[in-house]
């Protein structure tokens, strides 16, 4: 994410819609990208972070500068998406095909191809990446957390513990014992028994 100036935050705290709006602008992008990971429905995923954004101003004053921006916003993202994941199971949002939303009545996940990359590679890297989140929805949340967190979204350990609130020593045997256990299952041949 995108780190703001103090003095944009301290005027979107004040009030200021066009210092807030420079903050949307600079983090829409990866709290739409952190969203996207949890939620694994364009849809869902947008909607999520525009309920970010909204939260993120009305507790804006909360935040008092001693992390960064960037760590406050992904914890707030976080906490949202993992409270609506819960919301989702009870209500057994789950049980239907609408996780996949992106694929169900001819709907289909826009790729924008780089030009570095053939259409075989794309192909292999979008199957690869819907099998780890398949097996990451197994996983418990500190962990599956971790792994997006790390992996996915590249935060670095320090900033993984504030978003967590989790002590960094078990931030980084959460992602160790999680990467394992994760390779373990990929690795596993279809028809392996579990």
């Amino acid at each position: 994410m995108q780190e703001p100036e103090s003095d944009v935050i301290r005027k979107a705290q004040k009030g200021d819609k066009a210092a807030f709006d420079a903050i949307i602008t600079a983090n829409s992008r990866h709290v739409t990208d952190l969203c996207r990971r949890y939620m694994r429905n364009a849809e869902e995923a947008l909607d999520m972070a525009q309920e970010v954004f909204c939260a993120a101003y009305t507790g804006l004053d909360k935040f008092r500068f001693k992390s960064k921006f960037s760590t406050w916003l992904y914890r707030v993202t976080v906490n949202l998406c993992i409270n609506r994941l819960d919301l989702l199971k009870r209500r057994k949002y789950f049980d239907t095909d609408s996780i996949h939303g992106d694929e169900e009545e001819g709907r289909q996940e826009i790729q924008i191809a780089d030009k570095q990359m053939a259409a075989d590679d794309l192909l292999v890297a979008k199957e690869t990446r819907k099998m780890i989140m398949d097996e990451l929805d197994g996983f418990d949340a500190e962990s599956r957390n971790v792994i997006i967190l790390r992996d996915m979204q590249g935060l670095e350990y320090d900033e993984i513990s504030e978003v967590l609130k989790m002590p960094l020593g078990s931030v980084k045997s959460k992602l160790n014992r999680a990467r394992e256990k994760l390779k373990e299952k990929l690795l596993r041949k279809p028809g392996d028994l579990e």
